[in-house]
């Protein structure tokens, strides 16, 4: 693996990684912010794919390239998670039986097992909420976890929520 850094005057910088399989990947960081990627397959001289990011679509997608914002797990650890445990989204309807109570006065966890892990609230995500002050609202859209039969149960529990 090669990576080459070239001033572009006038324009920015372009960086050059050049991939296993023998193609390139090129980024040109213009001076405005904006970002280029190009794709150039192994004996190619034009690019079989450009994207042209902002300067905020450049920063996600390091985050995710980068990993922070998930790192994949070991297949053997995957396998004996994904025996047991399941999530699912579920949308909380205005007739949910626990809707604007809050996690603990539901006692979701112990009416059904199951437990939220995260509460997605319009563009906001609260993970890991706090049972005794965070209300669960209509619209809210829970991310829940527990075996198959816990999950079951929770949706029975809520009445008006779907997946």
């Amino acid at each position: 693996m090669q990576f080459r850094e070239t001033d572009l005057p006038g324009v920015g910088k372009r960086y050059t990684l050049e991939l296993e399989d023998g193609g390139e990947l090129t980024l040109i960081i213009h001076n405005t912010g904006r970002r280029e990627l190009y794709i150039i397959e192994d004996d190619e001289e034009e690019p079989t794919c450009v994207i042209s990011l902002t300067e905020d679509e450049a920063k996600e997608l390091g985050f995710l390239l980068a990993g922070t914002t998930y790192q994949p797990v070991a297949p053997e650890k995957m396998e004996l998670i994904m025996k047991e445990m399941v999530m699912e989204w579920v949308k909380v309807g205005k007739g949910a039986s626990f809707a604007n109570k809050t996690i603990a006065e539901a006692q979701i966890r112990k009416k059904t097992g199951a437990s939220i892990v995260a509460i997605i609230r319009g563009k906001d995500m609260l993970v890991n909420p706090e049972p005794a002050t965070t209300k669960i609202l209509p619209g809210d859209i829970l991310v829940v976890a527990g075996t198959r039969s816990q999950l079951k149960n929770f949706l029975q529990y809520c009445g008006d929520c779907s997946t």
